[in-house]
């Protein structure tokens, strides 16, 4: 075989190479062309517009890199200021126990009529209870009435015979003190309600029952009380507290007083007194407060809450959010620094609902971040809420 039988072939034609162009090339073919196509005195017009839009806009993208994140935050000025330690205990209003007083008799009686109930308002003079004396009790009296009786016919017989001088004057003043003797027990007969039956006891003053310790029918001992009234005024808030918290109170302190079940119904108190001994059921030492006056609402039995006033602090007071914790419980606070977050370490002194006191490194010139805190970190750029 020789090389002139073998069939031809023929290799596809080379496409034309294209020619990269830079900018400024680009810029002038397209000029070129705006010229053949526009108005030469449009030309110069477009020239600025073209640069622009094929300047690279690399730089632009590089800028906005290095700018970071912006952090939207509320800022307030450093204070300083007082705070104290509060602790919060419940309780009840209570009648003042040094003010309540039992109405009783001073001889065995029998309850007729109980005409009041417990929590009952009475005012002076409003029948409380019947009673009378029991069988015999009234001896005693009938006794002392006719000694009182013939003593005195004594003392007469014997003024009569002296003037006629049957009688000596020694007679007549020894019958004169016969005759003061059987009044003095007269009178005391009297003033423990005898011979008088049936014996309607009226409250000796404005008054509230607390307790009724007597029933109809029943037998009350001489000096046993059948009611215990205290008078309408101030009343006795008895709160329950932790030994500890005990020991840190102090007669006169400030207190401030809530209802239980109506959060609107506030007043202000102070610690009276403070128990000496812990419950033996709540495990708790009973405080009393001073309180408002019953008239105003603040009636016996009503559950209550307060606030209890403990020792006083100084220093840097902020606003309770403004203060957080890290995973190491550090306790940290922003500030301020022209526009940059600045992270300050610092420890918690005293903690209320609202406030903390804090102290540490603060700058007193700088403003405190007090809301937007939980999302900045420590040198981020700052946008200040106006």
């Amino acid at each position: 075989m020789n090389d002139s039988s073998m069939p031809e072939t023929s290799l596809p034609a080379a496409r034309p190479r294209r020619r990269l162009i830079g900018p400024a090339t680009a810029c002038a073919a397209l000029m070129s062309t705006l010229r053949s196509a526009l108005r030469p005195a449009l030309v110069p017009a477009l020239v600025p517009a073209l640069i622009l839009a094929l300047a690279p806009a690399a730089p632009a993208a590089a800028a906005g890199a290095d700018a970071g994140p912006t952090a939207q935050v509320r800022v307030a000025a450093l204070q300083r200021g007082s705070l104290s330690r509060e602790a919060t205990a419940l309780g009840s209003v209570r009648v003042g126990s040094a003010q309540a007083v039992g109405l009783g008799f001073p001889r065995p009686v029998e309850v007729l009529r109980l005409l009041v109930r417990p929590g009952s308002v009475v005012h002076r003079g409003q029948a409380l209870l019947a009673v009378r004396g029991v069988a015999g009790g009234d001896v005693a009296y009938v006794q002392a009435r006719d000694a009182v009786h013939y003593a005195r016919l004594d003392l007469q017989r014997l003024q009569r015979l002296a003037a006629h001088q049957l009688a000596t004057q020694g007679e007549v003043d020894a019958a004169r003190k016969t005759l003061a003797d059987a009044q003095s027990q007269l009178a005391a007969a009297e003033a423990q309600q005898l011979g008088r039956g049936e014996i309607s006891q009226r409250a000796p003053r404005d008054a509230v029952v607390t307790a009724v310790l007597a029933t109809p029918g029943s037998m009350l001992a001489a000096g046993s009380p059948a009611l215990m009234l205290a008078p309408l005024g101030r009343a006795e808030l008895v709160v329950g507290v932790p030994p500890d918290v005990a020991q840190a109170l102090r007669p006169g302190q400030s207190a401030i007083v809530r209802a239980t079940f109506d959060g609107q119904r506030k007043a202000q108190a102070r610690v009276a007194s403070i128990g000496g001994m812990v419950d033996a059921q709540t495990h708790l030492v009973d405080v009393v407060l001073d309180g408002p006056a019953l008239a105003s609402g603040w009636m016996p039995g009503t559950a209550i809450e307060a606030r209890l006033a403990l020792d006083a602090w100084s220093g840097w007071v902020v606003p309770r959010q403004a203060v957080l914790r890290d995973a190491s419980g550090q306790a940290y606070v922003f500030q301020d620094d022209h526009g940059r977050a600045l992270r300050v370490a610092v420890t918690l002194a005293i903690d209320t609902p609202e406030r903390s006191g804090i102290t540490g490194a603060l700058h007193p010139d700088l403003p405190l971040v007090v809301r937007g805190n939980y999302e900045l970190a420590d040198g981020m750029a700052l946008k200040v809420d106006p």
